[in-house]
């Protein structure tokens, strides 16, 4: 099959990862892919489409200038530009990608304008059998305009759900988006609108737009993300290449960051990293946290348990350490993690910042157990990647995880507290932490989970299933 994949974000967060897995595999498996994506030329390498989705063939949608803009005072998504910067499904302050419900009518217009001239380019040198198209986007009405009667597949991934449920709290506060709310709201319903068929990232989701979107259940499946089980695997690592590992992220290259936002501005003695060890030498439990600092993610709230799990411990070295491992650079929403953490004063919790995907996939290998309180995670993508290192996970009951964190039985591969719970994710955290043969039996549960109903091979096939569906 000939297959037209778009996004409209330049690659940063877990829908690229997503969308780069997804390609390759389908192209592995014979198929004729070519993605439409964001890019952006910032000094990151990472944030650059060619180099992030090597091997892929690509059409760009080049964010530079309209970013360059915005770092000299201009409003990058303008009518003026001729790319202009891609909007959010997150409403944050001192970023270039304003939340989609506050775009303008011209704003939104441009959108519309580039992405179309986008698709109408890419028209001239590919005709696809079908579209999957990631998230609910602008893109969508651009797409129906130019391939007009080839099937299209959306990728819902949760975010623009999100954004949706948001919109609703607005509706019934003062100073809400008003008159500019149909933007959002006109932009996910037109999206619906010209979508044949819906994968769901998972149930939660899947329930969440059929109740939000009015999507019918007869063309919404449940199609999990996968995880590179090439790359994501327990490695048989000593003390030592642990300790090596921990030194070079730490003290020899930091990129830890606070409040002003520079990558490395949070770094660390060889001295403050002893406290990884006990007095016998060997490493601590650890554990893990991976993510964005957003609100959901409830970081500020795992930093205040791991306080309250010291407190349960006499002496002034816990016997175990945090280390919190991720915040894109400047991006932060309510407490600042390293704020909080120095607040209460926590001896014990190391920020290593945010690290390419394949140096995770070492850093995995680290942990103990991976943590990550999160409320409503669409899916938690790196609760799998951890799972597939062998590592038992905690999450809330909510969201994604409950599709695949299992927390009793001879089954179990984690476990679940309450959702903003500081006492249960407390007791919750001490239970892992106490049981070392536990951890050990959770982590190959996890691990054979994964390799078993994760791997992208398998995610792959379900996706062909559907393709054949919608094309007919």
């Amino acid at each position: 099959m000939k297959i037209l994949m778009s996004l409209i974000f330049y690659p940063r967060g877990g829908s690229a990862q997503v969308a780069r897995y997804l390609s390759r595999a389908l192209i592995e498996l014979g198929h004729d892919v070519h993605l439409i994506t964001g890019t952006l030329h910032d000094g990151d390498a990472q944030h650059d489409a060619d180099v992030f989705f090597a091997d892929v063939p690509l059409t760009l949608v080049d964010y530079t200038d309209a970013w360059r803009g915005f770092e000299q005072g201009e409003d990058p998504l303008s009518d003026k530009w001729e790319i202009p910067f891609h909007p959010s499904y997150e409403d944050k302050s001192g970023v270039p990608d304003r939340v989609f419900y506050k775009l303008t009518d011209a704003e939104y217009a441009a959108q519309l304008r580039c992405w179309t001239g986008v698709f109408e380019g890419v028209r001239e040198r590919f005709q696809p059998d079908l579209l999957h198209l990631h998230h609910l986007t602008h893109a969508h009405v651009a797409a129906e305009q130019i391939f007009p009667s080839v099937p299209k597949l959306t990728q819902l991934h949760g975010t623009e759900i999100k954004m949706l449920e948001r919109l609703d709290e607005l509706s019934g506060e003062s100073g809400g988006p008003g008159e500019l709310d149909h933007v959002g709201r006109g932009m996910l319903s037109d999206a619906v609108e010209v979508t044949d068929h819906f994968a769901a990232i998972s149930r939660d989701i899947r329930e969440r737009a059929v109740a939000r979107l009015g999507i019918d259940e007869r063309h919404i499946a449940t199609i999990p993300n996968g995880v590179d089980t090439s790359l994501f695997q327990p490695l048989d690592w000593s003390t030592d290449d642990k300790w090596s590992f921990l030194q070079k992220i730490l003290v020899e290259e930091p990129q830890g960051w606070d409040e002003g936002g520079v990558p490395g501005s949070v770094r660390y003695e060889q001295s403050d990293t002893e406290r990884f060890k006990d007095a016998s030498g060997d490493l601590k439990p650890l554990l893990m946290f991976v993510g964005r600092f957003l609100d959901f993610k409830r970081v500020p709230l795992l930093l205040r348990a791991v306080s309250r799990v010291n407190q349960s411990f006499d002496g002034d070295h816990p016997p175990f350490n945090l280390l919190v491992w991720g915040g894109m650079p400047g991006e932060w929403e309510g407490e600042h993690p390293h704020t909080v953490a120095r607040s209460l004063d926590l001896p014990n919790v190391f920020f290593c910042g945010w690290l390419p995907h394949d140096v995770l996939s070492q850093g995995l290998n680290l942990a103990d157990v991976l943590v990550a309180p999160s409320y409503n995670e669409p899916f938690g993508q790196v609760y799998l990647e951890a799972m597939a290192t062998g590592v038992p996970v905690v999450a809330t009951r909510s969201g994604g995880p409950l599709d695949f964190v299992v927390d009793s039985g001879p089954r179990a591969n984690g476990w679940l507290c309450e959702v903003d719970d500081l006492d249960s994710l407390a007791a919750t955290l001490r239970q892992a932490l106490m049981n070392g043969s536990e951890r050990e039996r959770r982590g190959a549960n996890a691990l054979a989970l994964v390799r078993g109903e994760y791997d992208w091979k398998e995610i792959v096939r379900r996706y062909g299933e559907i393709y054949r569906e919608v094309i007919g």
